[in-house]
């Protein structure tokens, strides 16, 4: 009698709806070909347009050829043949004998002793057709500075191989460099010494991408270079759908955590909801910040990016989807945890607030470390424009065919007092 008293008290306590919500069957999204077999060669392109040559005419210009011959060595250990290309002005010319080191010469950039002058056309490497039925294997070694930030081309071309079962990794790297430095609209924003970010753009089966990305990384690694990042874009990294693990008012002495909240005279405890934040926020209260992990440490800031989408959750039929105003302020990234800040006008009814991102726009730190935000602004001149926008869409493309689930979702109750 005493058990079915207990589970009778069980049944009653009020539950609030699943946080995590699928977002379409496997079955809707399109399912990319079964991969190849293993390539044999490797496709190298080279970005040969004068935003590069800084790397080449450098003070310590050894390291940019280091990286060259890092790549020469890493296709040799990997089984692979290699045929290399100067990418820019809409083609992909050949490089005579295999030979990547041939950018080593300043006139590869400037357009002069037999190279003319080209601009960015990443995307051409791309149109290059490998030699039998596998998988393509390429790798693209740019400042991934696309013209006027329009990304729409290479991320087209770089589609038709995602398409057919490839994944895509990035390795960037912080080498010498000395001379000019351009915004995307073709303003120069720097002239001098720096260490600037360098991208080595890899697509084709999976595990030839990364093990071909982590050889060059140990290889310059060993050179002494260590400002590196590596990410594996391939669908199956981190398929665990984040949730909220702690929430607190803003500022945090305006309001209690970890209480229960009465909605609709429904009182909801924490106890039954672990997917939830709970949140009363009393007067004086401005927001409320939701994190991955707690306590909270470090990480890189940036305002709402579009990538988080923000829902109310109704709680019945007549519940309202109105956000009332509250809106996401900011977003932290530190590691493989996340943090949202939003603001809470006093007069935003309470209830259920999701915050969703899916997979594949969940970006790594250093995307937004990198990533060049405002061309005025102090350190743009050591960061990519457009590079957060170029990883968030190819992660989109290749997370659109993993897990139905976001990759996070972060849920909270609250209510005024």
């Amino acid at each position: 009698m005493m058990f079915l008293s207990s589970l009778m008290l069980l049944g009653c306590t009020p539950k609030l709806p699943d946080c995590v919500i699928k977002t379409a069957d496997a079955t809707a999204n399109p399912t990319p070909a079964t991969v190849g077999t293993q390539a044999n060669q490797l496709l190298i392109g080279i970005d040969g347009s004068g935003s590069m040559l800084g790397h080449a005419q450098a003070a310590d210009a050894s390291r940019w050829r280091n990286l060259l011959q890092a790549v020469n060595l890493s296709a040799q250990t990997q089984g692979l043949s290699s045929k290399a290309f100067r990418i820019g002005g809409g083609t992909a010319q050949e490089l005579s004998g295999e030979r990547v080191t041939l950018a080593t010469d300043p006139c590869f950039f400037k357009g002069c002793g037999g190279y003319s002058a080209v601009a960015s056309s990443l995307q051409t490497l791309w149109d290059v057709q490998p030699q039998g039925g596998s998988t393509p294997l390429r790798l693209l070694v740019s400042d991934l500075e696309v013209n006027q930030s329009d990304i729409s081309s290479l991320i087209g071309a770089v589609r038709k191989d995602l398409l057919k079962g490839a994944s895509a990794g990035v390795l960037a790297l912080k080498l010498p460099f000395q001379g000019q430095v351009f915004d995307a609209q073709g303003v120069n924003i720097h002239t001098g010494k720096l260490n600037r970010p360098l991208y080595l753009l890899a697509t084709g089966k999976p595990d030839q991408v990364s093990s071909l990305l982590q050889d060059i990384q140990r290889n310059m690694a060993q050179k002494g270079v260590t400002t590196q990042e590596l990410s594996i874009l391939d669908g199956n990294t981190g398929l665990q759908t984040l949730t909220v693990k702690s929430a607190a008012a803003i500022p945090n002495n305006k309001g209690a955590s970890g209480s229960p909240v009465r909605l609709q005279n429904i009182t909801y405890s924490p106890s039954n909801n672990g997917n939830y934040g709970f949140v009363r926020l009393n007067p004086g209260a401005t927001g409320l910040v939701l994190a991955t992990t707690t306590p909270w440490s470090g990480g890189t800031t940036r305002p709402d990016l579009g990538l988080v989408r923000l829902e109310r959750i109704p709680t019945s039929p007549n519940s309202s989807n109105n956000l009332g105003g509250v809106r996401l302020k900011s977003m932290s990234v530190a590691g493989s945890n996340l943090r949202l800040e939003f603001d809470i006008p006093s007069s935003a009814p309470a209830g259920l607030l999701r915050a969703t991102i899916p997979r594949g726009s969940l970006p790594e730190q250093w995307w937004l470390e990198w990533d060049r935000a405002d061309p005025k602004a102090a350190g743009a001149r050591e960061q990519t424009e457009g590079l957060l926008l170029l990883m968030t869409t190819l992660g989109q493309q290749i997370g659109m065919n993993a897990a139905n689930t976001p990759a996070a979702a972060l849920c909270v109750a609250y209510q005024h007092t």
